[in-house]
């Protein structure tokens, strides 16, 4: 697993390191070093800040990155890439050195995850169409969320679905349009937009399917029902989810059916393998009394 950091968090001695030898294997100062951060999120590399920073050192021949990553940094993968000179007027050198940073509230469990640039904006298209994009404005009666699981940027709401969950429902999307007949091998997103990219809808509302069906389980397990002095009081939420996915999922049957009705295939007709002279180009079902190979050449 890659390392990972949090928006917000402090990077010291034994985050972003570099350590530094001569060839006896004892740690020298170098004459110069310095290092560059790099945003990858998007699939290309995006400088950020000055691409010459220095670093910090706590002992001979250990240099550190001593920074904090932004509150509203890019969820996602990142790289620093160190450059050094042993001695004055030598080669430069280059380390680079890979790193995520994630949401406190990501389940670190489930590992850091690296998008592509088609899978980015697939997710961002999915969490609009759940209107999970923006919790503040769109969730009024939801209680307001712990200051640890809020990304930095919202201030009261937070996301009901991680990336990596709406990443996971937008693949078993993909395996329900490759599966149906005729099959259709569609490995990823990448794949999709390359060579069916008017059935990315078809791949949202599969995944809006898997998203709402997956907090209906939730729900399931939160809801309950009691009734003290007269007083009841009921929670039950999985019934409303059950019926928004069975409503999405009636959709993404019918849609997958058309879909599939555009793909174009070829069914052969089998013949037998060996024939004996002319009535073997006739086909497997014809007879000497329907057609027979006299008739066939007017004799």
């Amino acid at each position: 697993m890659s390392t990972a950091f949090y928006r917000g968090q402090q990077l010291g001695t034994k985050d972003l390191d570099i350590c530094l030898d001569n060839q006896a294997g004892h740690p020298i100062n170098v004459a110069e070093i310095t290092y560059g951060l790099y945003d990858v999120t998007t699939g290309q590399e995006a400088l950020l800040g000055i691409p010459r920073r220095d670093p910090a050192s706590d002992q001979v021949g250990h240099y550190y990155a001593s920074v904090i990553i932004p509150l509203d940094a890019n969820i996602g993968c990142y790289r620093v890439r160190w450059s050094f000179r042993e001695m004055a007027g030598g080669p430069i050198h280059q380390v680079v050195q890979e790193f995520n940073v994630i949401d406190k509230a990501t389940d670190t469990a489930a590992g850091p995850t690296c998008f592509t640039a088609c899978e980015q904006d697939m997710i961002k298209r999915l969490r609009i169409l759940l209107r999970d994009n923006s919790p503040d404005r769109n969730y009024h009666f939801r209680p307001p969320a712990h200051e640890e699981t809020i990304r930095q940027y919202n201030k009261v709401f937070g996301y009901i679905w991680e990336d990596y969950e709406l990443q996971e429902f937008l693949n078993r999307g993909l395996d329900m349009v490759s599966a149906a007949p005729p099959r259709t091998p569609i490995p990823n997103c990448d794949i999709l937009v390359r060579d069916y990219p008017e059935w990315r809808t078809l791949v949202l509302n599969g995944g809006m399917m898997y998203s709402l069906f997956a907090l209906m389980v939730n729900w399931i397990a939160d809801e309950f029902s009691y009734s003290i002095g007269g007083v009841s009081l009921d929670i039950d939420k999985s019934s409303k989810y059950e019926s928004a996915y069975q409503a999405i999922k009636d959709q993404f049957d019918s849609q997958l059916e058309r879909a599939k009705l555009t793909v174009k295939y070829v069914k052969g007709l089998q013949q037998p393998r060996f024939g004996i002279g002319i009535r073997s180009s006739f086909g497997p079902y014809v007879g000497a009394g329907v057609l027979s190979p006299r008739k066939f050449v007017g004799f």
